[in-house]
């Protein structure tokens, strides 16, 4: 038995020995590059510079309204293009503009969105109850040529260009959603 584990040690030791010399430390070299592969088809275009933002405005009462929006920057409204839409029941209207009596007067300020609200026929301020409107969407579209002067007013009207040129109704929010590729 002593002979067999000895045996049995002398021969383990010999395929150690073997082995350690048989691996070489040394990286062999490295075999030429192959063929450069086809080019692939580009992806669709994406929307990292359009961002939206919806806000709860269903418990707002009053003939004038003000929802704070930190997105909504001095660099924002100089340089970018803003669509803003309201939702009264399931439908959305674009604002400034018109939804069913009530026109809406909206000025986009420095973090702040001010909606003042009218009588479409008389011109009269009207007071809106809680949940005649229920949501607030805000489109920001990066302007992708800013220059030294650049008014809000000229970005909007890019955007607007692009929009036109793509056969998109800018007032149309789901349009305008689908052509950015932007959840509703």
């Amino acid at each position: 038995m002593k002979t067999t584990i000895s045996k049995s040690k002398y021969f383990l030791l010999a395929l150690l020995v073997a082995f350690s010399f048989s691996c070489s430390p040394e990286d062999g070299e490295d075999g030429a590059d192959g063929a450069i592969g086809a080019t692939g088809t580009n992806g669709e275009d994406g929307n990292a510079n359009v961002e939206t933002y919806t806000y709860d405005i269903s418990a707002l009462t009053g003939t004038t309204i003000n929802i704070s929006t930190a997105q909504l920057t001095q660099d924002v409204l100089d340089n970018d293009g803003v669509f803003v839409y309201i939702q009264r029941n399931s439908n959305y209207y674009p604002i400034p503009g018109t939804s069913f009596n009530d026109e809406i007067k909206t000025i986009l300020i420095n973090g702040a969105i001010e909606l003042t609200f009218y009588d479409r026929i008389t011109g009269a301020s009207v007071s809106i109850p809680a949940n005649r409107y229920t949501l607030l969407k805000m489109v920001i579209i990066e302007s992708n040529n800013t220059t030294t002067g650049r008014t809000s007013a000229t970005a909007k009207q890019q955007a607007l260009n692009d929009l036109n040129q793509a056969g998109v109704d800018p007032t149309d929010y789901y349009a305008v959603c689908d052509y950015y590729g932007i959840a509703y």
